[in-house]
């Protein structure tokens, strides 16, 4: 019952309209809704807006900190203060990012750059339509990029190509961009 308080609690927080009206239906067929957040446990929220909010462009939908006994019950972490961010694009409410610190912690060291994937690791997809300014940006920043913006299925003949980009953010979470069709024109050189 706790759970289910807390889950209403922070769904009616995210807006003005009822919890039960921001969720999206479970398909027919289906046991559960279409992904409605990927939630990341980070060493630093500040540190994840900078690529998230700063680069990316998503938008903070809701902020706050939570110290309570259902906290503990949901997370299993004792007595700690959580810093919790959702992030989001346009105004949906489901398929958003979400970042939480726990504040007051001795963070344990952040992750070592490489620039290969291997099995565990998870990606945030995302489609793009400037994927060549943010890889400017996310190089510039010093994040670890597997790959630049590349033709992954080329098409033969055509003037326009499908990009991708691979990259980590601080705490070790593969970013992947893509942009459909952008015309041969629109590619630096």
């Amino acid at each position: 019952m706790k759970r289910a308080l807390l889950i209403c609690i922070l769904f009616s927080l995210w807006g003005s309209a009822p919890a039960s009206a921001q969720i999206p239906d479970i398909p027919d067929g289906f046991s559960v809704t279409p992904l409605m957040r990927s939630t990341h446990f980070v060493r630093d929220v500040d540190e994840s807006l900078k690529l998230y909010r700063d680069i990316l462009g998503l938008r903070i939908r809701f902020e706050q900190t939570f110290k309570s006994e259902e906290w503990d019950d949901i997370l299993g972490i004792g007595d700690k203060t959580t810093r919790v961010v959702h992030l989001q694009s346009g105004d949906f409410v489901f398929a958003n990012v979400a970042f939480f610190q726990f504040l007051g912690d001795t963070q344990p060291p952040a992750p070592e750059p490489r620039t290969f994937v291997k099995t565990g690791d998870a990606a945030l997809v995302f489609v793009t339509n400037d994927i060549f300014r943010i890889n400017e940006q996310v190089k510039a920043a010093g994040y670890a990029i597997v790959s630049e913006p590349i033709v992954l299925f080329p098409k033969e003949g055509s003037d326009a190509q499908s990009y991708e980009s691979l990259f980590f953010d601080r705490d070790g979470i593969l970013v992947n961009l893509t942009q459909f069709n952008v015309p041969s024109s629109q590619v630096p050189k």
